[in-house]
């Protein structure tokens, strides 16, 4: 018994039900995966992972700004870019004010900011933190005299005592400034790749994946058009089960009457 041949246009419905099915399974398992990774942000630590690559950031659009402060210390720099700071090429965790200058101090280095001192070894390791003294005013330039760090902040200049934290007036003539200038183009450069290797967290990207958005404005038209093909799907499957069903139906009523 031959199996009569179902019209074109069924066969056309099947065929496009199985395509978009195949293409829509790799969405349904991408929204999956970056559903479950968003469920658990923090034990995958993904806000504290960054996106290396440079096309993904050049994808975003993101670019490092200009380097705002630089200072020389010696033979190593103090620089500042945005709200963050970088011993040469070593960035020193946390968020700072504005960088007000840097100098050296036996074997460490002392860096001025607008709400206080930071004292680093020559490593870039933070030795001691001195922030929103109650002593000194806004902070505009720091300096070095007799071996002594000077401040200068509110027109006036205030010298540190043994430790960052005690303060005295002072009025010394040869203190020698802290002078900003321009870093060399590598460390520059470094410094600026560091910065934008921390502009994309992961959890960004995995977001922007979830919802779309890393389509950029095309995102909202194509969770568009796969809500659509959802939909499709759901109604030619429906569809689909109902003719089956009716011709099993029939076939076993033909079956009966064959029989009687």
């Amino acid at each position: 018994m031959h199996r009569k041949k179902k019209p074109r246009f069924i066969q056309e419905i099947v065929q496009w039900h199985r395509t978009v099915g195949m293409l829509s399974a790799v969405f349904v398992l991408l929204l999956a995966l970056t559903g479950m990774m968003l469920n658990h942000t923090d034990a995958l630590g993904l806000s504290q992972r960054y996106v290396q690559s440079s096309m993904l950031q050049g994808w975003y659009g993101l670019a490092a700004p200009a380097v705002r402060k630089s200072y020389p210390v010696g033979d190593a720099w103090v620089t500042q870019l945005e709200d963050r700071l970088y011993y040469n090429e070593r960035e020193l965790a946390g968020h700072y004010a504005a960088l007000q200058g840097a100098i050296g101090v036996g074997d460490e280095v002392a860096v001025a900011l607008a709400d206080g001192v930071l004292l680093l070894d020559r490593q870039g390791n933070i030795v001691e933190e001195a922030h929103a003294l109650r002593s000194l005013p806004t902070l505009q330039a720091i300096g070095e005299w007799n071996g002594k760090v000077v401040v200068q902040g509110g027109g006036e200049q205030f010298a540190a005592g043994p430790v960052l934290l005690t303060w005295s007036r002072s009025a010394h003539q040869h203190v020698q400034w802290s002078t900003a200038a321009t870093p060399p183009v590598a460390l520059g450069l470094a410094v600026r790749k560091l910065y934008q290797n921390k502009m994309l967290n992961t959890e960004r990207v995995v977001r922007d994946i979830h919802n779309g958005r890393i389509l950029g404005r095309w995102g909202g038209w194509f969770m568009d058009g796969m809500a659509l093909a959802f939909i499709g799907m759901a109604l030619t499957g429906t569809w689909m089960w109902w003719q089956r069903r009716n011709g099993m139906q029939s076939e076993r009523k033909k079956t009966r009457k064959s029989h009687l």
